[in-house]
């Protein structure tokens, strides 16, 4: 089998012993049963990752020496950021897992007219630290060595406002002009962002003022994709076209 992977925060350097956090002590011990002496992958999200053994297990903590560091990239070169409209439980969260999986650098969940989530700042706190542990999960899970950066809530004016100077394509069922088009266009090296509605979609309203704020409208085929499936479909699409999925 597969060494298991665990994303620790603190810098990590060959040769240390340090302790399990607990997250990763429960998930590993408690969940997989593994045992002093079993190997795992320690990254820390700068890049590379160490062979690890855990060499002690308690009842409520376990340690782990660090090996050698792999200088290994499994990051994508093309820098894309996807611009979320929040959608219910399960749907948000299986978007933001699937997006970090296709290699995105940057997560934005917005707020818009059709949102049917509405978080006042308590809430939103607790729903940002949810998603970043999704994230974390999915680098573990996929083999990344970076963690994507994950923005604060915004409205999507203030979103709009805050990213002007980005090529930024929103999800259009009606626009005249085809992601992969649109994409095309695009110099090689320039980061793309893909804004998706929530459940029901952007509003004329919010459409117009994308457009106004220079947000190019692009569509991908003649259906209308649910929030959870178009945002993951524009993702694979531009990885093919101009991304990792090329090779």
């Amino acid at each position: 089998m597969t060494a298991p992977r665990v994303y620790v925060e603190p810098p990590l350097a060959g040769g240390a012993t340090i302790e399990l956090p607990e997250g990763a002590f429960r998930h590993l011990v408690q969940v997989l049963r593994m045992q002093a002496g079993e190997a795992l992958v320690l990254f820390d999200g700068r890049g590379g990752e160490y062979q690890a053994q855990l060499t002690s297990v308690a009842k409520r903590a376990a340690s782990v020496t660090i090996g050698a560091h792999r200088d290994v990239e499994r990051e994508s070169a093309l820098d894309l950021t996807l611009v979320q409209g929040i959608s219910k439980g399960d749907r948000m969260d299986f978007t933001i897992q699937k997006a970090v999986e296709l290699g995105v650098r940057r997560i934005a969940p917005i707020t818009t007219e059709r949102c049917n989530v509405h978080l006042d700042a308590d809430r939103q706190g607790k729903r940002l630290e949810h998603w970043r542990g999704v994230i974390v999960s999915a680098c573990e899970q996929s083999g990344r060595t970076r963690i994507p950066v994950l923005e604060p809530v915004r409205r999507f004016d203030a979103y709009l406002a805050a990213s002007a100077g980005t090529v930024r394509f929103v999800l259009d069922p009606q626009a005249q002009t085809s992601l992969a088009a649109a994409a095309a266009e695009v110099g090689q090296d320039q980061a793309i962002a893909v804004v998706v509605g929530p459940e029901g979609g952007l509003s004329a309203a919010e459409l117009a003022l994308a457009v106004r704020n220079g947000v190019i409208g692009v569509r991908m085929g003649p259906r209308v994709l649910r929030t959870e499936t178009a945002g993951l479909a524009a993702l694979t699409m531009l990885q093919a076209a101009r991304g990792d999925l090329r090779h």
